[in-house]
C-alpha cells in the first residue's frame, strides 16, 4: 500500500510502485489516494476525484490498483484504515510503502507506532531526505527491526515491527514542484 495525497500522481509514484513489486515480490500495489491528509492544508488540494483520475492514467498498470477506500472505510489516519484493511483482508499480508521523507516525518502521525507494529514498512529512497530520515526518531526506535536488504522479499512475511530502507534507483518527480510548475504556467 502506498498512500498519499497524489497531488498529483507522478512517474516517481509509478517508478516506486513497480521497484516495489520487483523487489519485495509483492502482487500489487495499492494507491490509497487520500480524501483529505490531516497533516496538509486543503487549500491547494485538487479534488479526489480529480486526483484519482490522474492516479489511474499515471498508474496505468495491471498490478497497480488506485483506490480511495479511506472514504468507504471512513478513516482519515494511516493506523485506522490499516486496522479496518486488516479485518476486511485477514489473510492479506500488507506492506506500507513509504518515501524516505514520510519515514522523517512520520512521528507526527497518530498512532504512528501501531503503523510499524501492525505491518512490515518498507522505506524507499529520496533525493534530499534519505540521510535525515535514517537518523530520525523513527528509525533510530525500531533499529533493531531493521530487515537487510537481502531479506527483503520476505518482508511481509516477518514479525512485525519489520522494517527495510530500499535504496532504489532515485527518481526525481516531485508533487510539490509540479504543482508550482502548473501554477507559473510552465
Amino acid at each position: 500500500m502506498l498512500g498519499g495525497s497524489f497531488n498529483p500522481a507522478h512517474a516517481g509514484h509509478r517508478h516506486i510502485s513497480l521497484f516495489a513489486l520487483k523487489a519485495l515480490g509483492l502482487d500489487r500495489v495499492w494507491w490509497m489516494v487520500s480524501p483529505q491528509n490531516p497533516l496538509k492544508p486543503a487549500s491547494g488540494m485538487a479534488s479526489l476525484r480529480e486526483r484519482l483520475a490522474e492516479a489511474r492514467a499515471v498508474a496505468a498498470h495491471p498490478r497497480i490498483e488506485v483506490t480511495a477506500i479511506e472514504t468507504e472505510l471512513h478513516t482519515r489516519f494511516t493506523a485506522d484504515t490499516l486496522a479496518k484493511l486488516q479485518r476486511r483482508f485477514p489473510k492479506t499480508r500488507f506492506v506500507w510503502l513509504m518515501g524516505a521523507d514520510n519515514l522523517r516525518q512520520i512521528p507526527r502521525w497518530k498512532l504512528w507506532t501501531r503503523i510499524f507494529d501492525s505491518v512490515a514498512v518498507a522505506v524507499f529512497a529520496r533525493p534530499t531526505y534519505s540521510l535525515s530520515a535514517l537518523s530520525g526518531q523513527a528509525a533510530r526506535r525500531y533499529t533493531r527491526r531493521r530487515v537487510s536488504v537481502s531479506g527483503v522479499k520476505g518482508l511481509a512475511r516477518r514479525r512485525r515491527p519489520a522494517w527495510a530502507f530500499l535504496r532504489n534507483p532515485l527518481h526525481p518527480a516531485s508533487a510539490t514542484a509540479i504543482r508550482l510548475a502548473r501554477a507559473s504556467g510552465s
